[in-house]
Protein backbone atom coordinates (compact mmCIF):
# COMPACT_ATOMS: atom_id res chain seq x y z
CA UNK A 1 0.00 0.00 0.00
CA UNK A 2 1.25 3.48 -0.83
CA UNK A 3 0.55 6.81 0.86
CA UNK A 4 -0.97 7.91 -2.44
CA UNK A 5 -3.57 5.15 -2.06
CA UNK A 6 -4.33 6.16 1.52
CA UNK A 7 -5.08 9.77 0.60
CA UNK A 8 -6.53 9.32 -2.88
CA UNK A 9 -9.80 11.23 -3.07
CA UNK A 10 -10.92 8.84 -5.81
CA UNK A 11 -11.24 6.14 -3.16
CA UNK A 12 -13.66 8.11 -0.97
CA UNK A 13 -16.70 6.21 -2.34
CA UNK A 14 -15.25 3.04 -0.80
CA UNK A 15 -15.87 4.65 2.60
CA UNK A 16 -18.90 6.81 1.96
CA UNK A 17 -21.08 5.39 -0.84
CA UNK A 18 -24.19 3.88 0.78
CA UNK A 19 -25.00 2.05 -2.45
CA UNK A 20 -21.85 -0.04 -2.03
CA UNK A 21 -22.97 -3.11 -0.08
CA UNK A 22 -20.26 -5.03 1.75
CA UNK A 23 -18.47 -7.28 1.32
CA UNK A 24 -17.50 -5.81 -2.02
CA UNK A 25 -14.66 -6.31 -4.47
CA UNK A 26 -13.88 -3.01 -6.19
CA UNK A 27 -11.54 -2.58 -9.13
CA UNK A 28 -10.31 0.87 -10.11
CA UNK A 29 -10.37 1.28 -13.89
CA UNK A 30 -8.05 4.29 -13.75
CA UNK A 31 -5.28 2.42 -11.94
CA UNK A 32 -5.51 -0.34 -14.54
CA UNK A 33 -5.38 2.00 -17.52
CA UNK A 34 -2.55 4.07 -15.99
CA UNK A 35 -0.31 0.99 -16.04
CA UNK A 36 -1.44 -0.01 -19.49
CA UNK A 37 -0.54 3.44 -20.77
CA UNK A 38 2.98 3.01 -19.39
CA UNK A 39 3.27 -0.24 -21.33
CA UNK A 40 1.89 1.47 -24.41
CA UNK A 41 4.94 3.74 -24.35
CA UNK A 42 7.19 0.65 -24.41
CA UNK A 43 5.17 -0.72 -27.30
CA UNK A 44 5.55 2.51 -29.27
CA UNK A 45 9.29 2.75 -28.64
CA UNK A 46 10.32 -0.88 -29.11
CA UNK A 47 7.46 -2.65 -30.84
CA UNK A 48 7.14 -5.02 -27.86
CA UNK A 49 3.66 -6.53 -27.97
CA UNK A 50 1.81 -6.51 -24.65
CA UNK A 51 -0.43 -9.38 -23.58
CA UNK A 52 -2.51 -9.52 -20.42
CA UNK A 53 -2.28 -12.76 -18.43
CA UNK A 54 -5.93 -13.31 -17.57
CA UNK A 55 -5.33 -15.83 -14.79
CA UNK A 56 -4.60 -12.89 -12.45
CA UNK A 57 -8.13 -11.47 -12.78
CA UNK A 58 -10.51 -12.84 -15.38
CA UNK A 59 -13.68 -10.85 -14.70
CA UNK A 60 -15.16 -10.07 -18.11
CA UNK A 61 -15.69 -6.32 -17.54
CA UNK A 62 -12.04 -5.96 -16.54
CA UNK A 63 -10.95 -7.87 -19.63
CA UNK A 64 -13.01 -5.57 -21.85
CA UNK A 65 -11.28 -2.53 -20.35
CA UNK A 66 -7.84 -4.08 -20.77
CA UNK A 67 -8.56 -5.27 -24.32
CA UNK A 68 -8.63 -1.66 -25.49
CA UNK A 69 -4.92 -1.31 -24.68
CA UNK A 70 -3.22 -4.67 -25.28
CA UNK A 71 -2.21 -6.74 -28.29
CA UNK A 72 -3.81 -9.87 -26.91
CA UNK A 73 -4.29 -12.19 -23.94
CA UNK A 74 -2.17 -14.88 -22.34
CA UNK A 75 -4.02 -17.98 -21.12
CA UNK A 76 -3.33 -21.36 -19.52
CA UNK A 77 -6.44 -23.49 -20.07
CA UNK A 78 -9.29 -24.20 -22.44
CA UNK A 79 -11.81 -22.06 -20.57
CA UNK A 80 -9.38 -19.13 -20.31
CA UNK A 81 -8.68 -19.43 -24.04
CA UNK A 82 -12.37 -19.44 -24.87
CA UNK A 83 -13.05 -16.42 -22.67
CA UNK A 84 -10.08 -14.54 -24.11
CA UNK A 85 -11.28 -15.09 -27.67
CA UNK A 86 -14.84 -14.07 -26.76
CA UNK A 87 -13.54 -10.77 -25.35
CA UNK A 88 -10.87 -9.83 -27.86
CA UNK A 89 -12.53 -11.35 -30.95
CA UNK A 90 -10.29 -10.72 -33.98
CA UNK A 91 -8.71 -7.59 -32.51
CA UNK A 92 -5.72 -9.36 -30.96
CA UNK A 93 -3.93 -12.64 -30.47
CA UNK A 94 -4.36 -15.33 -27.81
CA UNK A 95 -1.28 -17.13 -26.46
CA UNK A 96 -1.35 -20.30 -24.38
CA UNK A 97 1.23 -22.13 -22.31
CA UNK A 98 0.41 -24.78 -19.71
CA UNK A 99 1.90 -27.93 -18.23
CA UNK A 100 -1.56 -29.46 -18.46
CA UNK A 101 -2.55 -29.45 -22.14
CA UNK A 102 -4.35 -32.68 -23.04
CA UNK A 103 -4.81 -33.90 -26.59
CA UNK A 104 -8.56 -34.10 -25.99
CA UNK A 105 -8.74 -30.33 -25.39
CA UNK A 106 -6.14 -29.28 -27.92
CA UNK A 107 -8.32 -29.15 -31.06
CA UNK A 108 -10.68 -26.68 -29.36
CA UNK A 109 -7.78 -24.78 -27.77
CA UNK A 110 -6.24 -24.40 -31.21
CA UNK A 111 -9.49 -22.84 -32.45
CA UNK A 112 -9.15 -20.01 -29.94
CA UNK A 113 -5.35 -19.56 -29.77
CA UNK A 114 -2.87 -18.13 -32.24
CA UNK A 115 0.31 -19.07 -30.33
CA UNK A 116 0.95 -22.28 -28.37
CA UNK A 117 4.06 -22.58 -26.19
CA UNK A 118 4.61 -26.18 -25.15
CA UNK A 119 5.86 -26.87 -21.65
CA UNK A 120 7.98 -29.93 -22.38
CA UNK A 121 9.44 -31.80 -25.34
CA UNK A 122 7.14 -34.74 -24.70
CA UNK A 123 4.11 -32.43 -24.67
CA UNK A 124 5.27 -30.91 -27.95
CA UNK A 125 5.75 -34.29 -29.62
CA UNK A 126 2.37 -35.56 -28.41
CA UNK A 127 0.43 -32.43 -29.37
CA UNK A 128 2.27 -31.48 -32.56
CA UNK A 129 -0.22 -33.11 -34.98
CA UNK A 130 -3.03 -30.96 -33.58
CA UNK A 131 -1.16 -27.67 -33.58
CA UNK A 132 0.72 -27.28 -36.85
CA UNK A 133 -1.66 -24.63 -38.17
CA UNK A 134 -0.67 -22.36 -35.23
CA UNK A 135 2.51 -20.58 -34.18
CA UNK A 136 4.23 -23.12 -31.92
CA UNK A 137 6.95 -22.53 -29.36
CA UNK A 138 8.70 -24.06 -26.36
CA UNK A 139 8.63 -22.73 -22.83
CA UNK A 140 12.21 -22.57 -21.58
CA UNK A 141 13.31 -22.86 -17.96
CA UNK A 142 16.63 -20.96 -17.64
CA UNK A 143 17.29 -22.28 -14.13
CA UNK A 144 17.68 -18.78 -12.68
CA UNK A 145 15.75 -18.43 -9.42
CA UNK A 146 14.87 -14.95 -8.18
CA UNK A 147 11.89 -15.90 -6.00
CA UNK A 148 12.59 -16.76 -2.36
CA UNK A 149 9.36 -18.72 -1.82
CA UNK A 150 9.57 -21.98 -3.79
CA UNK A 151 5.79 -22.10 -4.09
CA UNK A 152 6.02 -19.17 -6.52
CA UNK A 153 9.38 -20.02 -8.13
CA UNK A 154 9.16 -21.34 -11.71
CA UNK A 155 12.82 -22.39 -11.45
CA UNK A 156 12.58 -24.29 -8.16
CA UNK A 157 14.37 -27.65 -7.99
CA UNK A 158 12.63 -30.33 -10.09
CA UNK A 159 10.40 -27.67 -11.62
CA UNK A 160 7.45 -28.75 -13.73
CA UNK A 161 7.60 -25.52 -15.76
CA UNK A 162 9.50 -25.42 -19.01
CA UNK A 163 12.26 -27.23 -20.90
CA UNK A 164 15.51 -26.96 -18.90
CA UNK A 165 18.07 -24.82 -20.68
CA UNK A 166 20.64 -27.63 -20.58
CA UNK A 167 18.15 -29.91 -22.36
CA UNK A 168 17.48 -27.23 -24.95
CA UNK A 169 21.20 -27.00 -25.66
CA UNK A 170 21.32 -30.73 -26.30
CA UNK A 171 18.53 -30.68 -28.89
CA UNK A 172 19.01 -27.26 -30.49
CA UNK A 173 20.46 -28.81 -33.68
CA UNK A 174 17.83 -31.56 -33.90
CA UNK A 175 15.93 -30.33 -36.94
CA UNK A 176 13.33 -33.10 -36.79
CA UNK A 177 12.43 -32.49 -33.15
CA UNK A 178 12.30 -28.72 -33.59
CA UNK A 179 10.49 -28.77 -36.93
CA UNK A 180 7.44 -26.54 -36.48
CA UNK A 181 8.88 -24.56 -33.53
CA UNK A 182 8.96 -20.85 -34.38
CA UNK A 183 9.37 -19.22 -30.96
CA UNK A 184 10.53 -19.47 -27.36
CA UNK A 185 8.77 -18.54 -24.12
CA UNK A 186 10.72 -17.69 -20.97
CA UNK A 187 8.97 -16.99 -17.65
CA UNK A 188 11.01 -17.31 -14.47
CA UNK A 189 9.90 -14.61 -12.05
CA UNK A 190 7.01 -13.56 -9.81
CA UNK A 191 6.00 -10.18 -8.34
CA UNK A 192 9.38 -8.66 -9.23
CA UNK A 193 10.39 -5.00 -9.57
CA UNK A 194 13.90 -5.48 -10.94
CA UNK A 195 13.94 -5.80 -14.74
CA UNK A 196 17.67 -6.44 -14.62
CA UNK A 197 16.63 -9.98 -13.64
CA UNK A 198 14.81 -10.29 -16.96
CA UNK A 199 17.87 -8.90 -18.73
CA UNK A 200 20.11 -11.47 -17.02
CA UNK A 201 17.75 -14.30 -17.98
CA UNK A 202 17.61 -13.23 -21.63
CA UNK A 203 21.40 -12.83 -21.76
CA UNK A 204 21.84 -16.37 -20.45
CA UNK A 205 19.48 -17.68 -23.12
CA UNK A 206 21.44 -15.82 -25.80
CA UNK A 207 24.76 -17.06 -24.44
CA UNK A 208 23.65 -20.69 -24.45
CA UNK A 209 21.39 -20.85 -27.51
CA UNK A 210 22.13 -17.92 -29.83
CA UNK A 211 22.09 -20.12 -32.93
CA UNK A 212 18.63 -21.43 -32.04
CA UNK A 213 17.26 -17.95 -31.33
CA UNK A 214 18.49 -16.86 -34.75
CA UNK A 215 16.13 -19.44 -36.31
CA UNK A 216 13.12 -18.25 -34.31
CA UNK A 217 10.47 -15.70 -35.31
CA UNK A 218 9.30 -14.66 -31.83
CA UNK A 219 10.26 -14.59 -28.18
CA UNK A 220 7.85 -14.26 -25.24
CA UNK A 221 9.32 -12.77 -22.04
CA UNK A 222 6.46 -14.11 -19.91
CA UNK A 223 5.37 -11.99 -16.96
CA UNK A 224 6.07 -11.86 -13.25
CA UNK A 225 7.05 -8.16 -13.12
CA UNK A 226 5.36 -5.12 -11.62
CA UNK A 227 4.75 -2.01 -13.69
CA UNK A 228 5.45 0.76 -11.21
CA UNK A 229 8.75 2.31 -12.21
CA UNK A 230 9.26 4.03 -15.61
CA UNK A 231 13.03 3.53 -15.18
CA UNK A 232 12.54 -0.24 -14.98
CA UNK A 233 10.36 -0.10 -18.09
CA UNK A 234 13.27 1.60 -19.85
CA UNK A 235 15.21 -1.61 -19.22
CA UNK A 236 12.37 -3.63 -20.76
CA UNK A 237 12.42 -1.29 -23.74
CA UNK A 238 16.18 -1.71 -24.11
CA UNK A 239 15.99 -5.52 -24.00
CA UNK A 240 13.21 -5.62 -26.59
CA UNK A 241 14.95 -3.19 -28.95
CA UNK A 242 18.22 -5.11 -28.73
CA UNK A 243 16.61 -8.45 -29.54
CA UNK A 244 14.63 -7.05 -32.43
CA UNK A 245 17.74 -5.43 -33.88
CA UNK A 246 19.98 -8.47 -33.41
CA UNK A 247 17.55 -11.26 -34.33
CA UNK A 248 14.57 -9.53 -36.00
CA UNK A 249 12.24 -11.16 -33.47
CA UNK A 250 8.66 -10.35 -32.58
CA UNK A 251 8.71 -9.72 -28.81
CA UNK A 252 5.86 -10.39 -26.37
CA UNK A 253 5.51 -9.44 -22.69
CA UNK A 254 2.60 -10.78 -20.64
CA UNK A 255 2.11 -9.21 -17.20
CA UNK A 256 -0.93 -10.05 -15.09
CA UNK A 257 -0.45 -9.04 -11.46
CA UNK A 258 1.51 -5.98 -12.60
CA UNK A 259 -1.58 -4.59 -14.34
CA UNK A 260 -4.37 -5.34 -11.88
CA UNK A 261 -3.01 -5.95 -8.38
CA UNK A 262 -2.88 -2.32 -7.18
CA UNK A 263 -6.31 -1.70 -8.71
CA UNK A 264 -8.19 -4.18 -6.52
CA UNK A 265 -9.83 -3.52 -3.12
CA UNK A 266 -11.95 -5.61 -0.80
CA UNK A 267 -14.35 -3.51 1.25
CA UNK A 268 -15.76 -5.09 4.43
CA UNK A 269 -17.79 -3.98 7.43
CA UNK A 270 -17.28 -4.70 11.12
CA UNK A 271 -20.15 -6.86 12.40
CA UNK A 272 -18.90 -7.71 15.91
CA UNK A 273 -16.29 -6.50 18.42
CA UNK A 274 -15.28 -8.30 21.61
CA UNK A 275 -12.38 -9.03 23.94
CA UNK A 276 -10.60 -12.38 23.68
CA UNK A 277 -7.95 -12.95 26.32
CA UNK A 278 -6.90 -9.32 26.37
CA UNK A 279 -6.96 -8.81 22.59
CA UNK A 280 -9.80 -6.98 20.84
CA UNK A 281 -11.26 -8.98 17.97
CA UNK A 282 -13.21 -7.27 15.19
CA UNK A 283 -15.21 -9.72 13.09
CA UNK A 284 -15.84 -8.65 9.50
CA UNK A 285 -18.57 -9.60 7.06
CA UNK A 286 -15.92 -11.05 4.75
CA UNK A 287 -13.56 -14.02 5.15
CA UNK A 288 -10.07 -15.13 4.13
CA UNK A 289 -11.90 -17.32 1.63
CA UNK A 290 -12.53 -14.11 -0.30
CA UNK A 291 -8.77 -13.46 -0.26
CA UNK A 292 -7.55 -17.07 -0.41
CA UNK A 293 -3.85 -16.30 -0.76
CA UNK A 294 -3.93 -14.69 2.70
CA UNK A 295 -4.61 -18.11 4.22
CA UNK A 296 -2.78 -20.12 1.57
CA UNK A 297 0.49 -18.23 1.91
CA UNK A 298 -0.02 -16.77 5.40
CA UNK A 299 0.58 -13.09 4.69
CA UNK A 300 -1.02 -9.99 6.14
CA UNK A 301 -2.96 -7.94 3.57
CA UNK A 302 -2.63 -4.16 3.52
CA UNK A 303 -5.48 -2.12 5.05
CA UNK A 304 -5.92 1.47 3.92
CA UNK A 305 -6.83 2.77 7.38
CA UNK A 306 -3.95 1.08 9.18
CA UNK A 307 -1.69 3.44 11.15
CA UNK A 308 1.73 2.45 12.48
CA UNK A 309 1.23 4.85 15.41
CA UNK A 310 -2.47 4.15 15.97
CA UNK A 311 -3.43 3.51 19.59
CA UNK A 312 -6.40 1.23 18.84
CA UNK A 313 -5.34 -2.34 18.10
CA UNK A 314 -7.59 -5.06 16.66
CA UNK A 315 -7.32 -8.57 15.36
CA UNK A 316 -9.35 -8.51 12.14
CA UNK A 317 -11.19 -11.81 11.81
CA UNK A 318 -13.29 -13.36 9.09
CA UNK A 319 -16.89 -14.49 9.42
CA UNK A 320 -16.48 -18.23 8.83
CA UNK A 321 -16.28 -21.03 11.42
CA UNK A 322 -12.62 -21.64 10.55
CA UNK A 323 -10.54 -20.73 13.61
CA UNK A 324 -7.70 -19.57 11.38
CA UNK A 325 -9.95 -17.19 9.43
CA UNK A 326 -7.82 -14.22 10.49
CA UNK A 327 -6.39 -11.32 8.50
CA UNK A 328 -3.96 -10.19 11.21
CA UNK A 329 -3.42 -7.53 13.87
CA UNK A 330 -3.80 -3.87 12.88
CA UNK A 331 -3.53 -0.48 14.59
CA UNK A 332 -5.93 2.37 13.85
CA UNK A 333 -6.04 6.04 14.78
CA UNK A 334 -9.77 5.84 15.47
CA UNK A 335 -11.71 3.30 17.45
CA UNK A 336 -13.66 0.84 15.30
CA UNK A 337 -17.44 0.65 15.64
CA UNK A 338 -20.07 -1.75 14.37
CA UNK A 339 -20.48 -1.03 10.61
CA UNK A 340 -17.05 0.62 10.37
CA UNK A 341 -15.64 -0.10 6.93
CA UNK A 342 -12.31 -1.85 6.48
CA UNK A 343 -10.63 -1.58 3.08
CA UNK A 344 -8.06 -4.16 2.04
CA UNK A 345 -5.76 -2.82 -0.69
CA UNK A 346 -3.62 -4.40 -3.42
CA UNK A 347 -5.80 -7.48 -3.78
CA UNK A 348 -6.58 -7.25 -7.50
CA UNK A 349 -4.60 -10.32 -8.54
CA UNK A 350 -5.12 -14.00 -7.73
CA UNK A 351 -7.81 -13.28 -5.13
CA UNK A 352 -11.22 -12.94 -6.78
CA UNK A 353 -10.33 -15.75 -9.22
CA UNK A 354 -9.73 -18.08 -6.25
CA UNK A 355 -12.49 -16.86 -3.92
CA UNK A 356 -14.98 -19.45 -2.72
CA UNK A 357 -18.24 -19.81 -0.79
CA UNK A 358 -16.97 -22.02 2.03
CA UNK A 359 -19.41 -22.12 4.95
CA UNK A 360 -22.14 -20.74 2.67
CA UNK A 361 -20.77 -17.21 2.96
CA UNK A 362 -21.63 -15.26 -0.16
CA UNK A 363 -18.96 -13.95 -2.49
CA UNK A 364 -18.33 -10.19 -2.51
CA UNK A 365 -20.41 -8.20 -4.95
CA UNK A 366 -18.22 -6.77 -7.71
CA UNK A 367 -18.06 -3.04 -8.37
CA UNK A 368 -16.17 -0.90 -10.84
CA UNK A 369 -14.72 2.44 -9.78
CA UNK A 370 -14.99 4.16 -13.13
CA UNK A 371 -12.57 6.61 -14.61
CA UNK A 372 -15.10 9.33 -13.74
CA UNK A 373 -14.85 8.37 -10.05
CA UNK A 374 -18.32 6.86 -9.84
CA UNK A 375 -19.05 3.42 -8.35
CA UNK A 376 -21.07 0.95 -10.41
CA UNK A 377 -22.15 -2.54 -9.39
CA UNK A 378 -21.14 -5.10 -12.02
CA UNK A 379 -22.22 -8.38 -10.44
CA UNK A 380 -24.08 -9.56 -7.36
CA UNK A 381 -24.10 -13.18 -6.23
CA UNK A 382 -27.18 -14.98 -4.92
CA UNK A 383 -28.17 -18.22 -3.20
CA UNK A 384 -28.44 -20.03 -6.54
CA UNK A 385 -24.72 -19.48 -7.14
CA UNK A 386 -23.99 -21.24 -3.86
CA UNK A 387 -26.52 -24.02 -4.47
CA UNK A 388 -25.22 -24.81 -7.94
CA UNK A 389 -21.55 -24.86 -6.99
CA UNK A 390 -19.86 -28.17 -6.25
Amino acid sequence: MTSAQQFDDRLLPLWTDDKLVTPAFVYDELQITDRLELLDIVHEQSGCRVLYSIKALSFASVLKTIAEYVDGFSVSSLFEARLAREIIKDNGTVHLTSPGIGTSDLPEIAEYCDYLSFNSLSQWQRCKPYAMHRQCGLRINPGLSYVKDERYDPCRPWSKLGVPLAQLQDIRTDSDLLDGISGLHIHNNCAADDYHQLEKSINLLIDQCSDLIARMRWLNFGGGYYINDPFQLDILNKIACSLKQQYDLEIFFEPGRGIVNHAGYLVASVIDIFDSGGKTVAVLDTTVNHLPEVFEYQFKPAVLQESATGKYSYCLAGASCLSGDLFGDYNFDKELQINSRIIFANVGAYMLVKANMFNGINLPAIYALGRSGKIKQELNFEYKHYRDRL
